[in-house]
């Protein structure tokens, strides 16, 4: 069943539509004409790239099977009983799939209808066999080996161990002798929409970023773009590394439009970083600021039970229905990123776009696989 409460905020205004089921109808339309509203349109979508262990931890085993950690809390008091002493844990491998912020979202993405651009670590000389199932849509850029993350995951949450393996040391010229900066200008120059994610784990994130803008996106474009970030968790990035990085997000915005997705940890980080150590416990407050601290023309908060979009325009606020016990819940930040990207290349506003992000999450977390335009218009009809 799909449930939507929204909250209205000054400004609001989404092309003079008065009511929910008017702008749900119109969002439906939309999907139904999706195929030639997309025709033509091209992504461009980088850095990084990981081979996913998804798992489960477990508990304890007894006469009738297999006991698992339901919760981090749980897990978490069961590894502080512990200190002091050695002990060892158990996990159940649930799937070993294709991994990273960006293969996740290019491949919801590609599955939608659009042709997806890949520049990431899918491995060298060949592509490494997680990434091989990846869409047809998708055209793989591969500029060095993938990480490899084992997932551990719980009804309120996971948690991800990452092993970077090549990924610490590739750089901007790392991506440039092994792609080809001819290729590289065909890939960023012709796409309408540039989404660059999970800048956190990858070292050298600001020497790509700046090569695009030195190398790349140099002089007048021939159209304006849109611009899609995604830090992911900047819990071990410093301030000064954090600053860099909007400064560079605040130039691509130079060339176009940008939205910066956050979720609620590191809309927390942000606003440690640019505006208070005092931190409020209301999201929208906290993105408020952010909205008016930064030179970025949309901020987007979210988590499991909110999502916020704050633009020129106005705030917006959906509150999708929550997923206690989500078939899987990796990669459920990526598919609420590619919504929202869909919506953008759709001509959506961000109050739309918030609504077809958690649409799109929420498919997932309940199926396990990100969800096509017919299951999109299927879910938005009721």
């Amino acid at each position: 069943m799909l449930l939507f409460y929204w909250i209205k905020m000054p400004r609001r205004n989404w092309n003079m539509v008065p009511d929910m089921n008017e702008k749900l109808q119109h969002i439906q339309q939309a999907l139904q004409n999706a195929s030639t509203l997309l025709c033509g349109k091209k992504i461009a979508a980088g850095f990084d790239g990981f081979v996913d262990s998804i798992v489960k931890v477990v508990n304890y085993k007894n006469d009738y099977g297999t006991v698992f950690f339901r919760t981090i809390s749980e897990f978490g008091t069961y590894i502080s009983s512990k200190s002091g002493s050695g002990f060892s844990l158990e996990s159940e491998e649930l799937i070993q799939k294709l991994g990273g912020n960006m293969p996740i979202m290019a491949n919801a993405l590609a599955g939608m209808g659009i042709g997806v651009n890949c520049v990431g670590a899918f491995g060298v000389p060949n592509v490494a066999p997680a990434f091989t199932g990846m869409h047809a849509n998708c055209e793989l850029h591969s500029y060095t080996n993938p990480g490899f993350t084992t997932a551990m995951e719980f009804a309120d949450g996971k948690i991800m161990l990452a092993q970077m393996t090549d990924l610490n040391h590739a750089n901007w010229d790392t991506i440039k002798q092994t792609v080809g900066l001819e290729k590289l200008t065909e890939v960023f120059t012709q796409a309408e929409l540039i989404c660059l994610v999970n800048w956190s784990e990858l070292d050298h994130s600001n020497s790509m970023w700046q090569g695009l803008l030195d190398d790349v996106l140099t002089g007048p474009q021939s159209t304006q773009k849109q611009f899609f970030f995604d830090l992911s968790d900047c819990s071990k990035r410093s301030a000064g590394a954090i600053t860099s990085a909007i400064k560079l997000i605040e130039q691509f915005g130079t060339y176009g439009q940008v939205t910066l997705s956050l979720n609620r940890n590191e809309a927390n980080i942000f606003y440690r970083t640019f505006i208070d150590d005092v931190l409020p416990e209301d999201m929208q407050l906290i993105g408020e600021k952010l909205f008016t601290a930064l030179k970025i023309d949309t901020i987007v908060i979210h988590n499991s039970k909110i999502s916020i979009a704050w633009d020129k325009n106005g705030t917006y606020i959906n509150e999708p229905t929550f997923i206690s016990d989500p078939k899987i819940s990796t990669g459920a930040g990526d598919n609420f990123n590619a919504g929202y990207c869909l919506a953008v290349l759709l001509g959506f506003n961000a109050e739309a776009a918030l609504m077809m992000a958690n649409s799109t999450s929420n498919i997932y977390m309940n199926t396990g696989e990100s969800p096509g335009i017919t299951e999109l218009a299927a879910y938005f009809g009721g």
